[in-house]
């Protein structure tokens, strides 16, 4: 998908984006974080937004992609106009998928500055989001595809084919998430923190790197193999981006409730 932002006038500009994030401002107003496809992320204020009556109230919820018309100002845009092409509610009826959900919110929200313009990026977060709104799929499978394909396009793609350190593809035996990849025999011991490399595990996330994401559609995959790529992903996101994410913190609450209830 391909969309440049439009001039209409001096300081108006037409873009499409989506809805990351929004803060309250005063009484009636919000302050929107948006992920567009011609300016990059930008945050714009969208006056009265919080009224009832408001035509911007649901083009400024979260998920929510529009066609924005907005104002450049000295420091903030402004939104003028809104078209909603999808609203993705339907996300917020399952808890687990709105987690998930929020979490894909939050990680492109660290991964993209302000200003920085990434249309791969964007384009794959607006097909994963109409993938999470597809209840015959595994929503955590989803997320680690995202995951991979969204750090990877960011500058932060896992080595898997190669040794990290000396380059070898034999005896490849540990995952270091502090170096960004595999370990042979030989360099293993350069990371006492690296943990033993499950194949198929290896195998379906440099699956997901290399492919669109709407291949998640045909995979089955059992439950070791998700357990070990979440405790892979986790690991490696949390030191290359330093950040705690409250929508995980909460996914595994909500998850370990489920887990009780069943025993019970």
């Amino acid at each position: 998908m391909t969309y440049i932002g439009v001039i209409i006038m001096p300081n108006l500009i037409k873009t499409r984006g989506i809805v990351l994030k929004h803060t309250y401002l005063g009484e009636a107003d919000k302050i929107i974080t948006l992920f567009t496809d011609s300016l990059g992320k930008v945050q714009a204020v969208a006056h009265g937004a919080r009224k009832a009556k408001s035509k911007l109230m649901s083009s400024t919820q979260a998920f929510a992609y529009c066609e924005f018309v907005l104002y450049k100002g000295k420091s903030l845009y402004t939104v003028s106009q809104t078209e909603i092409k999808a609203s993705f509610q339907v996300l917020l009826n399952d808890l687990h998928t709105l987690t998930y959900s929020s979490y894909l919110m939050e990680l492109v929200d660290v991964l993209i500055l302000e200003g920085e313009e990434n249309i791969e990026l964007f384009s794959l977060l607006l097909k994963t989001l109409y993938l999470m709104t597809e209840g015959n799929l595994d929503k955590e499978l989803i997320v680690r595809a995202f995951e991979l394909k969204a750090i990877s396009q960011s500058g932060y793609m896992p080595q898997f084919d190669n040794c990290i350190l000396c380059g070898s593809s034999l005896n490849l035996i540990k995952f270091s998430s502090r170096l960004g990849g595999v370990l042979c025999s030989k360099c293993s011991e350069n990371d006492r923190f690296a943990v033993k490399i499950d194949l198929p595990s290896v195998n379906t996330m440099k699956f997901f790197i290399k492919n669109h994401i709407e291949k998640v559609r045909v995979l089955k995959i059992n439950l070791s193999i998700k357990n070990y790529m979440k405790k892979i992903m986790k690991n490696y996101i949390k030191y290359h981006l330093d950040k705690d994410f409250k929508s995980l913190d909460f996914l595994d609450e909500i998850t370990n409730m489920d887990e009780l209830e069943g025993v019970e």
